[in-house]
């Protein structure tokens, strides 16, 4: 039987077990079904021992197909061994005999998906905040020697503070030893597949993920994705040889260097895309502070070629001084841009010595994202990266003691510090220095829960 047989016949298994009242894989209840594929089905789950609530991955005890269920056990060990606030968390699982599912947080929220197909497509501010959020779990899984090989919208989680999850592990492949896929086979989503993904020369590399990320910006920025056609091989033909349309044509409110991110993430040439997933974050960071709202790739000689077009002109004397005026603003506009970029160039060459690109990302958001809801998720995820190196929990005291921080990020510093009470304990009379004489009374407030917490 061929593969897409099995897919069919595991799609039609969901469907019977579906007409069922209740189902049980102990010792979780099901409760809802809340995602399919072809790799499995996904049920909100309650725990029977203390009524928790998890996400449940199964695959229905009908299907044999070895390859799946290599594949899915092999989601199963990736997972177990991933732990970061831009992944969804794995609390382990079975793959033997008729048992084979594993339990994994519960993300409310939705899709990135669902958050294209609502609002058409997304502002580009947003798709900053994402997009970095993104960059740090494929930097983080990249690190690890992890290609994902299915990027899409579908696969990205948003909960409802606006904290990005990427799961779906299912078709991943290590750098090192891709043995479930290195026969040459193409697999993936056709929208989002890379060209050397297409021609299934393996080994892939994280540049395939770039690639795919590449396409899933082009969606949230203009709301389809980057080719699309009547049929797969339309599609796929696209991938390898067609010029994608200019985002600029579709949405004019995307910033011109953001779109010339995008496309170079779509280069059909790995050696022409963005070395990583950090540069990728870097520039979204850059892009974030300083947007280019104009194209302005001729910086350097625009001046004098503008000049030289105005000379054609019987031009009056009013309209030359303007223009000396205009050529003048946009040198100290472009002196003050390249300062900026060396100061944040400076800022990342730092970070880049440090062993984790994912938490040095959430250390930045936490210090200077321009959205709050990025700077409270930031913190929260500070506290749980912390239960491996409690020197993360120093930013979050800097930031409680902050001032100049907003309130929010602030509050939300001493609430994530309370979450991890054994460690945050040497904090105690800073903390207690905050509750006393802080000038917020939202931060003396907190401060005061937080040390409840840690009494």
């Amino acid at each position: 039987m061929s593969e897409r047989n099995h897919i069919q016949r595991f799609q039609q298994t969901v469907t019977n077990i579906m007409s069922k009242s209740s189902l049980w894989v102990w010792p979780f209840e099901l409760i809802e079904k809340i995602g399919e594929g072809g790799m499995g089905v996904v049920y909100r789950a309650r725990y029977v021992k203390d009524d928790r609530m998890f996400a449940v991955k199964l695959i229905p005890e009908e299907i044999t197909n070895p390859t799946l269920l290599a594949r899915f056990e092999r989601e199963i060990q990736v997972l177990k061994n991933l732990r970061h606030p831009n992944i969804v968390r794995a609390f382990g699982g079975v793959c033997e005999d008729k048992q084979r599912f594993y339990a994994m947080e519960l993300v409310e929220g939705g899709t990135l998906w669902d958050k294209i197909q609502k609002a058409g497509y997304l502002d580009w501010q947003k798709i900053t905040d994402y997009g970095q959020q993104m960059c740090a779990a494929l930097a983080y899984a990249h690190d690890k020697k992890i290609v994902h090989r299915d990027i899409k919208p579908n696969n990205f989680l948003i909960n409802k503070a606006g904290q990005v999850k990427l799961s779906d592990f299912g078709l991943v492949s290590v750098m090192s030893e891709a043995k479930l896929t290195a026969d040459g086979r193409t697999m993936g989503t056709v929208q989002y597949m890379s060209p050397e993904q297409i021609r299934g020369k393996p080994p892939l590399t994280h540049a395939s993920d770039l690639y795919s990320l590449g396409c899933v910006f082009y969606e949230m920025l203009t709301g389809q994705p980057p080719f699309t056609g009547e049929s797969p091989g339309q599609i796929l033909h696209a991938h390898l040889t067609e010029p994608v349309q200019p985002i600029s044509k579709i949405n004019r409110e995307c910033p011109a260097s953001l779109e010339r991110l995008v496309l170079q993430l779509l280069e059909k040439e790995i050696q022409h895309r963005p070395g990583s997933a950090m540069e990728v974050a870097e520039e979204l960071s850059r892009i974030r502070i300083s947007p280019q709202l104009v194209d302005t790739k001729l910086s350097s000689g625009s001046g004098t070629k503008i000049a030289a077009k105005l000379e054609k002109f019987e031009t009056s004397e009013e309209l030359k001084s303007t223009y000396r005026i205009f050529e003048q603003s946009l040198k100290v506009f472009w002196i003050a841009v390249c300062a900026s970029i060396l100061l944040l160039a400076a800022v990342w060459a730092v970070s880049l010595f440090q062993s984790d690109p994912g938490t040095e990302l959430w250390i930045e958001a936490l210090q200077t994202a321009p959205n709050e809801d990025v700077q409270i998720a930031a913190a929260h995820s500070l506290a749980r990266l912390s239960e491996d190196d409690s020197s993360l929990l120093d930013y979050l005291i800097q930031t409680a003691e902050n001032v100049n921080a907003t309130p929010k990020s602030r509050a939300a510093s001493l609430d994530a510090l309370a979450t991890q009470p054994e460690q945050a304990n040497q904090f105690r009379s800073r903390i207690n220095k905050l509750a006393k004489s802080d000038p917020s009374q939202k931060i003396r407030l907190a401060a005061i829960e937080c040390l409840k917490v840690l009494e």
